[in-house]
């Protein structure tokens, strides 16, 4: 396979997974390609955490982190509660609605692995993972060493 074909199969990837988490996450309510379905699970991994840390850790930007913060909490899924350590910043917090909702997603994520993986050896897959885990980290720092 040459490299040139690695964009087309990125986007090829791209399409798929979004017409398969589409459909799966949308009794949800929740909108399609915004990422507020992996805010809720990783919230479930780990609760009580800033804003600053879950939009790293989701890799949003932080504006991009607040309007889905603002949605989220509309929808009655999170809370922001006050930081005992530091005045300026809150602690996302998951609500009991949100926990359910949190679950429902990672038997969804859990689903797409196992479609994803279908046919392929424990192996091929680690491999694949360590692969595009160093694309990603070579994409990610382009530029950096011009800064």
């Amino acid at each position: 396979m040459k490299k040139h074909n690695i964009r087309e199969l990125m986007v090829r990837g791209e399409r798929a997974r979004k017409q398969i988490f589409s459909p799966l996450l949308s009794g949800f309510g929740l909108t399609p390609g915004q990422g507020q379905a992996r805010i809720l699970y990783y919230l479930l991994q780990k609760d009580h955490v800033t804003q600053k840390e879950l939009a790293e850790s989701c890799h949003f930007e932080a504006a991009t982190m607040s309007r889905n913060l603002d949605k989220l909490e509309g929808m009655g899924v999170l809370t922001r509660k006050h930081n005992p350590d530091c005045r300026r910043s809150f602690l996302i917090c998951l609500t009991e609605k949100g926990v359910e909702e949190a679950r429902e997603i990672g038997k969804v994520f859990d689903r797409f692995e196992r479609i994803v993986c279908e046919d392929i050896s424990e192996e091929e897959v680690e491999i694949f993972c360590k692969v595009l885990l160093r694309m990603c980290e070579n994409l990610e720092s382009y530029g950096e060493e011009e800064k």
